[in-house]
């Protein structure tokens, strides 16, 4: 896929997205900015929610907003993933495209949804006194990271789906579980030693988020033994979904 076609794929896909409503892509803006307006009033003023050794009013709601804002991204790259082939298949019988990289445009697509709601996040955090230090430029590492973890997932489920429909379902009861198994709603401090350290052995997501909880929350530089794990995982995962794509593609295209 070349760049002018993965430009284009974002940009209908943010056609498509909005397409009849009367404000438009102002939807991008409005969503996060009303997610981060609730959180951060329900969670800090009505519900007088703290984190445990973080002082601050907003200490909580940050911890809540900076986890959930990249597991958004991370969460719906791998959904739409898993039903891209389907989705597109008129498209794939018309144009030759490589379907490895066809699913590239959803990453895009997320990455300018995340860096919006993160951009809106910093403007209230930077209001409140709370902005990050150095270890902010990171983020954008990290984030690729997690899409590159994501975009692997999603490739593979995206290829399974194609000969097995109820993936798109599982997908979906897998994501549920993943959300609830990490400490994103929830502080790893107050669980069981035995929980922390099944989250650092067994639970890939927890190495990114764990990253954005360190920067944001404590202004802290990242674990990069975690981010190093991160790497292999993310790259072992694409790798898998790639084998397995093209060992499948014929059948794919068929199935299409």
């Amino acid at each position: 896929m070349n760049l002018l076609l993965l430009l284009d794929f974002t940009r209908q896909d943010f056609v498509d997205r909005y397409s009849g409503s009367a404000l438009g892509a102002l939807w991008a803006w409005i969503h996060p900015l009303v997610m981060i307006f609730i959180f951060t009033v329900i969670f800090a003023n009505v519900m007088g929610a703290r984190l445990p050794g973080v002082a601050g009013n907003y200490s909580y709601a940050i911890y809540l907003v900076s986890g959930l804002l990249p597991w958004m991204a991370f969460a719906n790259t791998i959904t739409r993933g898993s039903t891209v082939f389907l989705d597109k298949r008129h498209i794939i019988g018309k144009i030759p495209i490589a379907l490895a990289y066809l699913p590239l445009y959803i990453v895009v697509s997320e990455g300018i949804a995340f860096a919006i709601s993160l951009l809106i996040f910093m403007v209230f955090m930077l209001i409140i006194g709370a902005f990050p230090g150095k270890s902010f430029l990171l983020l954008p590492f990290i984030f690729l990271l997690q899409q590159i973890f994501a975009f692997g997932l999603g490739l593979l489920f995206g290829v399974l789906n194609v000969f097995l429909r109820d993936i798109k379902e599982m997908v979906g009861i897998l994501l549920t579980f993943w959300f609830w198994l990490t400490p994103i709603v929830w502080v790893p401090d107050v669980a069981p030693p035995l929980v922390q350290q099944m989250q650092d052995s067994f639970n890939p997501a927890y190495l990114f988020i764990a990253a954005y909880h360190g920067i944001l929350v404590h202004g802290q530089m990242p674990d990069f033994d975690a981010l190093f794990r991160l790497v292999l995982i993310a790259h072992i995962t694409l790798l898998l979904a790639w084998l397995l794509l093209k060992w499948l593609e014929r059948d794919v295209r068929d199935f299409l």
